[in-house]
């Protein structure tokens, strides 16, 4: 099994299941992924694309086009390679979200919860 680089070309979230599951990809989005599950999710990327230009998918141009969309690199690495790669993106942009969204959380305010069930009974003896 190889990896390969699937970037979601287009200007909209794409959201695709492989095997039930269900996987987002915001736009413009790159990720390794296995290669049999990247080729999967460029199939229906490109499906979609294809039926927003109002084109037919059986178009092999322009499919062919698209799908060079999807990926951008011929870059082909193992499993391993690319779940470091991954790992790098990821850091990076976890990197970025703190600062981007830093006076967010110090606005947040946490709330008392309320006790389940019933109050407890007052014992008034005298």
């Amino acid at each position: 099994m190889q990896a390969k680089k699937f970037k979601n070309f287009s200007d909209k979230d794409f959201l695709w299941k492989f095997d039930g599951v269900e996987h987002e990809f915001p736009a413009g989005m790159e990720i390794f992924l296995e290669d049999f599950k990247a080729d999967h999710f460029a199939k229906h990327l490109v499906n979609r694309e294809l039926d927003r230009m109002g084109l037919r998918t059986s178009d092999v141009k322009k499919r062919e086009e698209l799908i060079a969309k999807c990926f951008p690199v011929n870059e082909i690495v193992t499993p391993l390679e690319a779940l470091n790669l991954n790992e790098k993106a990821n850091i990076h942009s976890e990197k970025e979200k703190e600062v981007e969204f830093e006076d967010l959380e110090a606005e947040v305010k946490v709330e008392k919860k309320r006790p389940i069930g019933r109050p407890k009974k007052e014992n008034n003896e005298k």
